[in-house]
């Protein structure tokens, strides 16, 4: 049996290219998490807890993240250096759903956001995830 070439193919479901650029499997990660706020935002439209910021934040932490974070340990390594950790797709996303949960401008400040909703970046998730492979 001849496999087929392909530019791109799904490995234990993160997405690899021929060149394993990590960028590729970040950006598919991205598509969960986006699926996970839209059901968010849908649960709490249903239930009327779109103005209750408190059980928004919470929805999105204990779902939206998880949703993104598969596989993070390879993609997302790239920004457990200092100073990188708001540069990935999926950490955008997040302060933008974060940013519109408190009704701020998106002009304020990544850090002022997190800790305004008593959350930390990305990278920690990362961090735990990469740790736990060496455990």
């Amino acid at each position: 049996m001849v496999l087929p070439e392909k530019d791109r193919f799904k490995y234990l479901g993160m997405l690899l290219d021929r060149r394993m650029n990590p960028k590729i499997a970040e950006e598919h990660a991205v598509r969960p998490y986006t699926a996970a706020q839209s059901r968010i935002s849908e649960f709490a439209k249903s239930h009327e807890l779109k103005s209750r910021p408190h059980a928004m934040l919470w929805l999105s932490k204990v779902y939206g993240i998880l949703a993104g974070m598969y596989a993070s340990q390879v993609w997302g390594t790239v920004y457990l250096s200092e100073g990188s950790e708001f540069g990935s797709q999926l950490q955008k996303r997040h302060l933008f759903s974060l940013r519109r949960i408190l009704g701020v401008k998106n002009s304020t400040t990544n850090w002022a956001v997190l800790r305004e909703c008593g959350q930390e970046p990305l990278q920690i998730f990362w961090f735990r995830a990469s740790i736990h492979q060496v455990l």
